[in-house]
Formats: structure tokens, C-alpha cells, sequence
């Protein structure tokens, strides 16, 4: 009895160690098999991003520029330090005061070279602004297409000290680490300076938003917006549906979201497209 049951265990234990040897056999290269999936669907889906990305600036140089050949330019920059992407095409026309781009682009395959690279094509339409900087009024003085920085702007000033630390316009983000549109002004101060109201209008948003930290949103009609990034919660005064007006304290210059040091990143917006503050805004 304890002889058959001796030889029974070794045979269980030969069993039970064959049948392991064949589960780490199998499974190893379904686990390497999933991983490099995984791998390439981030792979693909960061590619996806960038081209929308670039897409998107571009669309905006054409849009604030009416320059097609720089819209093209910058595509291609947007891609200088990329692997992940091969641009196949890239389109882009102003028509009609309109502005329209199509960009498709290769996607390659991580685990296997051979095979066909992954297509991924977008559009992305704008409406030109750069003909229209005149057609847009706000209390009733009309935006020039030059810069008005004096106490005739359209727009009051966001602070009081005007201490502007990176312009708009295209730049390597010190964060992101890539050239993009900068589609606002940065004025530094101290964290808790006040920041004030830029016009009359109605507040549409005041709360977290991603990589600006916190976003104040006022709505001036006209099709102007103004925005206003980079608080802390605590330092908005001010809350959606509110209405404000020109030189009300709003909130306080913070840190918050990407960013490198205490400013206020201000923005100006018309017919829904980031243009240069430097246009509307005055410094007293």
C-alpha cells in the first residue's frame, strides 16, 4: 500500500510539473503577445492625438493668418521629433472665408515592420479671421487689425502691472516639450495678484480645466470671448452665469495646471478661434 501510493505521488508530482512546464509555455507568448497589442494601441491612439493636434494648429495659422503655405509649415514641425507618425497627405485651402485641411497619415506596426502601417485620416474646418478682424465690435468700438495697446483698446487690461513673460504665437512648450500655439499672452505677477475683467459679459465657466489648472470664461457677445488660466480654486471670485463688468475683481494669479511658474495665461477669442490679445487688450 505505501508502495503504490509512493509511486502514485511521483507520478502526480512528474504530472503536475509537466502540465506546468506546458501553462508557462503557452501562456508566455500569449502574455508578450498581449503586451505588445497593448503597446501598440497606445502607440496608435498618442499618434492619433498628435495628428489631431497638429491638425488643429494648423487650421488656426491659416484661420489667423490666411497664410496657407505657414499652415503647411507648421503641420510638418509638428512632427520634426515624431516616429510614431509618417505623413502620407496633408491639405489645407481657404475658401469662402473658410478654411478647410485633411491630413492622413501612417501609423507603423511596432511588432512587425512588414506589415501595412495603420491609415488614419481628419478633417478639421475654420472660419477665416484674419479678413475679418474689423467686422467684430465690442462696446461699441470696433476691433482694429493692428495692435491696440494703448487706452484705446477694445478690451481693459486683465492686471494692473503688465509684466508679459511669453507672447502669442507658436513656441516649444517648456512642459509638453513640443512647437505649439500659444494661443494666449502669459503676465506673471504673484501668486494671489488680482486679476480683473477685460469687458462687460457673462461668466460661462469658472472651475478646474485640465492643463490650464483652473479657467475663467467670459462671454462678451459678438462672438468674443475672453479667457483667463492657471488660478487656484480658492483665488475665483466669480461663478457661471454671473454677470460682470469691465475692471471687476474676478479672481488671483496662481500656478495651477501646466505651468512653469505664478501668471495669468489670458486669452482672446473671436467667432470661437484663439487670436493675439495684443489686438484688442490695453494696458491702462
Amino acid at each position: 500500500m505505501k508502495k503504490g501510493d509512493f509511486s502514485l505521488g511521483r507520478w502526480s508530482q512528474r504530472y503536475r510539473k509537466g502540465a506546468s512546464t506546458t501553462e508557462f509555455v503557452v501562456i508566455l507568448p500569449l502574455f508578450f503577445l498581449l503586451c505588445l497589442v497593448v503597446w501598440q494601441l497606445v502607440e496608435a491612439g498618442m499618434a492619433v492625438l498628435e495628428t489631431q493636434a497638429a491638425l488643429r494648429d494648423a487650421v488656426k495659422i491659416a484661420s489667423t493668418t490666411g497664410d496657407e503655405e505657414k499652415a503647411k509649415d507648421q503641420f510638418k514641425l509638428s512632427f520634426v521629433d515624431r516616429k510614431r507618425v509618417e505623413i502620407e497627405k496633408f491639405e489645407i485651402n481657404i475658401e469662402d472665408d473658410e478654411v478647410s485641411a485633411l491630413a492622413k497619415v501612417k501609423i507603423p506596426v511596432i511588432f512587425d515592420q512588414n506589415l501595412a502601417p495603420i491609415t488614419y485620416e481628419s478633417k478639421s474646418k475654420a472660419p477665416v479671421l484674419q479678413k475679418n478682424f474689423a467686422l467684430f465690435s465690442f462696446g461699441g468700438a470696433t476691433g482694429a487689425s493692428g495692435p491696440l495697446i494703448t487706452s484705446g483698446g477694445v478690451l481693459g487690461p486683465p492686471v494692473r502691472v503688465w509684466n508679459l513673460t511669453s507672447p502669442f504665437g507658436y513656441r516649444f512648450h517648456p512642459i509638453r516639450r513640443v512647437n505649439k500655439l500659444h494661443a494666449g499672452i502669459d503676465l506673471a505677477g504673484p501668486v494671489g495678484t488680482p486679476i480683473y475683467a477685460a469687458g462687460d459679459g457673462v461668466v460661462i465657466k469658472a472651475g478646474a480645466s485640465n492643463g490650464y489648472g483652473n479657467l475663467i470664461i467670459i462671454d462678451h457677445g459678438n462672438g468674443m470671448q475672453t479667457w483667463y488660466a492657471h488660478m487656484f480654486s480658492q483665488h475665483i471670485y466669480v461663478r457661471p452665469g454671473q454677470r460682470v463688468k469691465r475692471g471687476d475683481h474676478i479672481a488671483g494669479i496662481g500656478n495651477a495646471g501646466w505651468s512653469t511658474g505664478a501668471h495669468l495665461h489670458f486669452e482672446v477669442h473671436i467667432g470661437g478661434q484663439p487670436v493675439n490679445p495684443l489686438r484688442y487688450v490695453s494696458k491702462n
